[in-house]
């Protein structure tokens, strides 16, 4: 959905991504450990050089053309003009907490589509410290059954990035897990569902 124009945001989007560097991640993500860009991080990221090209993101809770909750999204211009789509959300349950879950990796991945916007890595220099570092010696990983097993291949499959899958799950469980291993059974049996809708998308 758009404006019947688009050149004055074309332009400054144009001009925005010239600005625009990869969003360091400075998130730690305990499940995957990994860094990933959490939604603060990419606002604080793009907000003045939207601001500098007369840009905007504006999201909003909405409802599809089948009637399931979605994330509307729009990039807005100074001179009126814009581009609008919506993000249909994965809920696990009917709660705030699943829903929260939800919106926030909606707006995360929504935003970031919109502008363009890539993460990149941000150690704050650790990994050369740790280069003559002792290795730590490494744990064991609780093993895992058959269907947590089917659910990490088919996370892997369809989000590739770490924090993504990170963000899926949460949005799907409506919890934080410190591991596939921690998935319930009906968790594993609606997590499978899920991936296969995906993958039938």
């Amino acid at each position: 959905m758009n404006s019947p124009e688009i050149n004055e945001l074309a332009a400054a989007l144009v001009a925005a991504q010239a600005e625009f560097s990869a969003v360091p991640k400075g998130s730690t993500n305990p499940f995957f450990k990994s860094k990933y860009a959490a939604l603060p991080d990419v606002v604080q990221h793009a907000g003045p050089v939207l601001a500098k090209n007369g840009l905007a993101i504006s999201q909003h809770i909405t409802q599809d053309e089948s009637g399931s909750d979605a994330l509307l999204t729009y990039l807005l211009h100074k001179s009126g003009q814009f581009i609008a789509y919506a993000m249909k959300l994965h809920m696990v349950k009917d709660d705030p907490q699943a829903q929260g879950s939800a919106v926030t990796y909606a707006r995360r991945y929504a935003y970031m589509s919109a502008l363009g916007l890539v993460a990149d890595d941000d150690d704050d220099g650790n990994a050369a410290s740790r280069k003559n570092a002792p290795k730590p010696q490494a744990k064991a990983a609780p093993e895992l059954t058959e269907g947590q097993k089917e659910v990490r291949a088919a996370l892997i499959k369809l989000h590739p990035q770490a924090d993504d899958r990170k963000f899926f799950l949460e949005a799907q469980t409506g919890r934080t897990l410190a591991g596939l291993h921690e998935l319930t059974e009906a968790e594993v049996s609606h997590l499978i569902n899920a991936l296969q809708q995906k993958e039938g998308l």
